[in-house]
């Protein structure tokens, strides 16, 4: 600027140097606090140019030590005191800085086109990349409606990095474009504390002093429609009450106020008299796939990756667009979360743990495919249990089940990563602890401590190959029944070669045969499973079937010396390919395992299979022994056999060597 001009026009504003003033256009001086009049007189001075926020920073707070967010309440007073003017005139460029357009530095040849700033084409391309919640946004869009919305609260909560923040900023965004007064405060940097509260609130509506009392700020608010956001509410839970009670019934009709934060409210809030009936939670939760692949789409990768993404994220926006941006640093997906990423997961998805046994309790948590106070108390602390366990309950990103809890599977993952690599003796002491827990589980009879158990070994390279870890617990296996007679004979026709239909049915009624089927949540069957007692079979009975015969030749008379019971499972029959991940074929193969773990006096538990090839890494890398002269060809498929000493390996030290495997 030219050192001897005294008075620069910002549309219909003017910055008069000579009387340090903002002049509306009326000749009014606008009143604005100290700091904010030094930086529109420093962007003033500086018309036309991009001044960076460390500028404006060490210029207009050199005599103190303040954060960014003071540079920003700053920038919005200027903005609301320019009025119209100042959303033309007040360029804001994401993460590097602001400038102020004068009518002097306006490019002669568009005076009177609206110049569109980086800040404008970054914020469309937010707006581009916003995907889903649309039934969310229903909801919320009675907040910035203009007439009074019949709800004046909105509680909008979910795990660190869900999006409650973009999901805010989507809001805003909207609110502009309706005309609506629309004020934020994070309440990460606000003490919780009454004066606090109260000031950031007043700086965030643009008021010209701050608030002193929850009177002076209602009466800031203008008679228009307004929104007031408090981001992050969980840092002001000491002064909830106060904010239930004192604060919100004060603020003017006109107002409505979202509270955002990880915690959904408790009954505090929502058995209030005054709130019960006054307010609206909206719980955010992850991705659907659509979304995710959608929002991979917007941050530019490629399709043909986003499976792999998709694997990795689990359906959770900060992770995807964190990720997102691996993909495009790389040139292609990550085979893990490496130690940089979880760090930052972590950071942003988990509430600081208060002492040393809540970060244990929360290291078993994601470890486990649900956490009971029982497990607690055998892994992490007996005395505490009942307190961790209520704890973890408390957190947004732990969800609640008659079985007990489990973390968003996205955390778990983040959790479980950290502690591998940061400490990984603690790590392995850690599923030793849990193994036994579950052992001891199993062995009293709790027969779904074995799906708890599978799914220890979600990380084995192994079982990943053969098993759909994400489906555990949606099928049942039971004892067969008269009713499933229709679906077994479904299952055997369509799952098994013609020259063992027959063999099939010849053990179907046999006394030494236990039939099981599978069944999904609905009642639909999906598959069938056929055990037999080998030491308890007839010489006739067992001749008929030349893979039963094959096997009783192979064990030899170790089969019959009575040192225990031998069973085999003749056939496992899903719904569906066998050498596909198939939840299926899962459940009737850990029914088999309950066996290896419950059967009284075990010995040889022999498993036939068809393409045992096909199965051959599984059943060997866990202690299996394939049975030499046993295999047989039916109609072009191959059939073998495997087997396992559980006298010479008991149960409990093979499930010790197994998850170190």
């Amino acid at each position: 600027m030219d050192p001897s001009r005294q008075t620069i026009v910002i549309g219909s504003h003017a910055v008069d140097f000579s009387r340090e003033a903002l002049i509306d256009p009326s000749g009014s001086i606008v009143q604005l606090r100290p700091r904010a009049w030094l930086v529109l007189r420093f962007l003033a001075l500086h018309a036309g140019r991009l001044v960076s926020k460390s500028e404006l920073m060490d210029e207009i707070w050199a005599d103190c030590e303040v954060t960014e967010d003071s540079l920003v309440q700053a920038i919005g007073d200027v903005r609301r005191a320019l009025g119209q003017d100042g959303r033309t005139a007040l360029r804001t460029l994401p993460r590097q800085g602001y400038m102020l357009v004068s009518e002097e530095s306006r490019p002669a040849t568009v005076p009177q086109e609206r110049l569109v700033s980086i800040g404008d084409r970054l914020g469309g391309r937010a707006w581009k990349r916003f995907v889903g919640r649309e039934s969310e946004l229903v909801l919320l869009r009675e907040a910035i409606s203009p007439s009074q919305p019949g709800t004046p609260l909105f509680f909008v909560y979910g795990p660190g990095g869900i999006g409650k923040t973009t999901l805010i900023e989507h809001l805003r965004a909207e609110a502009a474009v309706n005309g609506i007064v629309f004020g934020r405060i994070d309440a990460t940097g606000v003490a919780p504390e009454p004066n606090a509260i109260l000031a950031a609130l007043a700086n965030a509506l643009g008021l010209s002093e701050p608030a002193g009392t929850i009177e002076e700020l209602a009466a800031g608010f203008s008679r228009h429609r307004s929104v007031l956001v408090v981001d992050s509410f969980e840092h002001l839970e000491p002064m909830s009450g106060w904010v239930r009670d004192t604060l919100l019934p004060a603020l003017p009709s006109q107002v409505t106020v979202v509270l955002a934060g990880r915690q959904a409210p408790d009954t505090r809030w929502t058995a209030h008299p005054l709130w019960c009936d006054a307010m609206r939670c909206i719980g955010l939760d992850s991705l659907s796939q659509a979304e995710s692949s959608r929002l991979l789409d917007a941050h530019g990768v490629a399709a043909d990756a986003h499976s792999g993404v998709l694997d990795l994220c689990h359906g959770h926006p900060l992770a995807l667009v964190l990720v997102a941006d691996e993909v495009r640093r790389l040139g292609r997906v990550p085979t893990g979360l490496g130690p940089d990423l979880v760090r930052a997961l972590t950071k942003r998805c988990v509430a600081q743990a208060p002492t040393t046994l809540h970060r244990k309790a929360l290291e078993a948590c994601a470890r486990t495919r649900t956490t009971t106070v029982s497990l607690l108390s055998d892994v992490v602390d007996a005395s505490s249990a009942v307190l961790l366990f209520e704890w973890l309950a408390e957190q947004s990103y732990v969800s609640a089940g008659p079985e007990g809890l489990w973390p968003h599977e996205f955390v778990r993952d983040a959790i479980d990563e950290e502690l591998r690599w940061r400490d990984p003796e603690g790590s392995r002491v850690l599923h030793h602890a849990v193994n036994r827990h579950l052992i001891r589980q199993l062995q009293h009879g709790l027969r779904g401590a074995h799906a708890e158990l599978q799914y220890l070994e979600r990380r084995s390279p192994i079982m990943k190959r053969f098993f759909n870890f994400a489906a555990l617990g949606t099928i049942s296996v039971k004892p067969a029944t008269a009713a499933d007679a229709d679906g077994i004979a479904r299952l055997r026709d369509a799952g098994l070669p013609t020259g063992e239909r027959a063999l099939f049915d010849h053990w179907r009624h046999h006394p030494a045969t236990r039939t099981s089927t599978a069944h999904r949540h609905n009642g639909e069957l999906c598959g069938v499973t056929q055990v037999l007692r080998l030491d308890g079979l007839d010489d006739l009975s067992a001749a008929a079937d030349p893979v039963v015969s094959a096997v009783r030749q192979a064990l030899g008379d170790a089969l019959t010396d009575g040192a225990g019971v031998s069973l085999m499972s003749r056939f496992t029959v899903p719904e569906g390919g066998r050498r596909a991940l198939n939840p299926a074929m899962n459940a009737l193969q850990n029914s088999h395992a309950i066996l290896w773990a419950t059967e009284p006096n075990l010995r040889f538990y022999v498993l036939a299979a068809m393409h045992p090839d096909h199965f051959a890494p599984l059943l060997e890398g866990t202690g299996f022994q394939r049975l030499a002269g046993c295999e047989r060809i039916v109609d072009g498929i191959p059939i073998g056999c495997f087997v396992h000493d559980w006298q010479a390996e008991p149960w409990a030290e093979w499930r010790d060597r197994l998850i170190d495997v």
